[in-house]
């Protein structure tokens, strides 16, 4: 992504700084591409004697429009590569643009802008062609459509049908000191931009100004986020200088009670989804469409698992039945033929005797802890609650922000399921379980300790004992030479990522001991003792299952984490 800023930009003060953007201004030209020229119906408009663009696509409009708050950091115009990525982004929805080219600073302030986006919004709204609105802003222009979402609750206009946030910049006052200290720490290493004491003094001389501590201009992020709208998307790169606010954000709006996805890219810094020679610039960009179109297309591979299971359901009806992932495949008719998928017999009646391994377990817990809670690590886009759930059980489901994005979409809210964005080694997420352990705690993993390394798996475990003493833990591992082969197989890519395999159980009695003598081995057992192996098999694959039942290759491994125990408790 480039070098770091240099320190002379740090140095400098506001009014080196106003000069600086100023220079900046003088040299950049502004001009619409050819492209979108080419594509779209442009007409221009006025709000407050401010230039608005209408973007109507020349082909298959569908009545949604986009009103896009450009990333400026509050001083700059649109510049073409995000003028590309919005067009883009509008063709592949169908969707027209309403772009209001706003005022910025040194020369204008916050208020002078929001008196034309307010007029400018309620005008977009009022539309006779306009079905559905689309409110999105990508960096400074990520906090400005923020605030007019609470400025049109407050007013009493249109609601938008969905929020878009990306990259966004959410505060210019700085109020909370633990956030601005992470904002001063993280400009050492930034790469595009850079915040200090000089920085502020900027934005509040020359954009802030008269609009001090109204928060919900300036600084959305501390803002009243009740009923804004019904559907808030938030995009983010972890080397965003702003990460860090998106991160807050989200914790807020989930307790506020805010239906909120949130994508998260590891290796990406602020405004990378308008440049398209990121990284991650066209799997987020798919994120966004699919977003905005309710489909699901960037999430296939993550997908292709829910059609195994379906495929199971029919031919393995008595070991293993989803019929949500039935219902969802016959649905959505999903062309996984690009996908091109190499599973071989072997591979897949083993996934299955996976799944059909934990369920069991599962449901043996729920039969002796009826009212207990269940925490499903790694699980993708996995229906286990659906399968399993008894009516009492409290679920959690842990996996990355983006599955568990994905995974609202696709199943919405469901009574007792509890969803968290978190890696599995960032701790965090193990605080926001919720429970009565006396009613019993299982956590399950199907195959992800396997792309951890034993360090990893010993340090979570720990993790998990100190917290929840008692619980039981059932996960599926494979054996050293089981991971070994697997690792030298030349499987398509294209189903899920090449993950080399790291952590590996040969004697789960002989690991744990070691680990800790109060770690309880309760069952160990290969996992087609869950799954009789089917007669219409290939003999090879049959051989190979049958040697499964004696050789342990791939196990399933039932443990209690200390030796607490649980009172069984009827009552909820």
């Amino acid at each position: 992504m480039g070098k770091t800023i240099s320190s002379k930009f740090h140095r400098m003060r506001a009014e080196d700084l106003k000069r600086q953007v100023e220079l900046s201004k003088r040299k950049a030209e502004f001009k619409i591409p050819p492209f979108v020229v080419k594509q779209f119906d442009i007409d221009e408009l006025h709000e407050e004697g401010r230039l608005c663009y209408r973007l109507v696509p020349k082909q298959g409009f569908n009545g949604t429009y986009i009103m896009y708050l450009y990333s400026s950091k509050l001083c700059f115009r649109m510049n073409p590569a995000e003028w590309m990525f919005l067009a883009k982004t509008a063709l592949a929805c169908h969707a027209g643009i309403f772009l209001p080219m706003y005022p910025l600073a040194p020369e204008h302030c916050c208020r002078e802008v929001f008196q034309m986006l307010e007029p400018a919004y309620a005008n977009c709204t009022k539309g006779q062609d306009v079905e559905r609105v689309v409110l999105m802003g990508c960096g400074a222009g990520g906090g400005l459509a923020l605030s007019l979402a609470m400025a049109a609750w407050r007013e009493g206009l249109r609601k938008p049908d969905q929020l878009y946030l990306l990259s966004p910049m959410m505060d210019t006052e700085f109020f909370d000191k633990s956030l601005e200290q992470e904002l001063i720490e993280n400009s050492k290493q930034a790469k595009w931009t850079f915040y200090n004491e000089h920085v502020k003094e900027f934005l509040n001389s020359y954009w802030v100004r008269d609009y001090a501590v109204k928060t919900e201009y300036t600084s959305p992020y501390y803002g009243d986020m009740t009923d804004i709208c019904d559907d808030v998307v938030l995009f983010s790169g972890v080397q965003d200088l702003y990460h860090c606010y998106a991160r807050e954000f989200y914790k807020k709006a989930k307790k506020a009670g805010v239906n909120i996805r949130f994508f998260e890219f590891e290796d990406e810094a602020e405004d990378f989804m308008i440049y398209d020679k990121t990284k991650e610039y066209k799997k987020a960009q798919g994120f966004l469409i699919d977003c905005i179109n309710g489909t699901f297309d960037t999430s296939l591979r993550a997908i292709y698992p829910l059609k195994m299971m379906s495929d199971w359901s029919k031919k393995y009806p008595e070991y293993f039945k989803d019929d949500w992932a039935s219902k969802f495949i016959y649905d959505h008719k999903f062309d996984f033929t690009r996908l091109n998928p190499h599973i071989s017999e072997y591979q897949n009646i083993r996934m299955a005797a996976d799944a059909s391994a934990c369920d069991t377990l599962v449901r043996r817990f729920t039969e002796e802890f009826p009212c207990g809670t269940v925490v499903h690590m790694a699980c993708r886009l996995d229906n286990m609650f659906g399968r399993v759930d008894n009516g009492r059980i409290q679920w959690y489901s842990v996996d990355s922000h983006n599955i568990m994005s994905v995974r609202r979409a696709m199943y919405g809210v469901r009574e007792r399921e509890k969803t968290i964005g978190r890696r599995l080694m960032d701790f965090s997420w193990l605080d926001e379980i919720r429970c009565k352990q006396n009613q019993g705690v299982m956590f399950v993993c199907d195959d992800g300790f396997s792309y951890l390394n034993k360090n990893e798996v010993r340090d979570l475990i720990a993790k998990i004992r100190a917290l929840f003493p008692g619980s039981h833990l059932v996960f599926t591992a494979s054996s050293t030479l089981a991971n070994a082969t697997a690792n030298t197989w030349k499987h398509s890519q294209t189903v899920q990522k090449r993950k080399k395999r790291k952590f590996s159980v040969n004697n789960a009695a002989q690991m744990f001991g070691a680990w800790r003598p109060d770690y309880h081995i309760i069952d160990e057992q290969p996992i087609f003792r869950y799954l009789e192996i089917p007669k219409k098999l290939g003999w090879v694959t049959k051989l190979m299952c049958r040697y499964n039942l004696i050789g342990y290759n791939h196990r399933i491994i039932h443990v209690k984490l200390g030796s607490e125990e649980y009172k069984i408790n009827y009552k909820y």
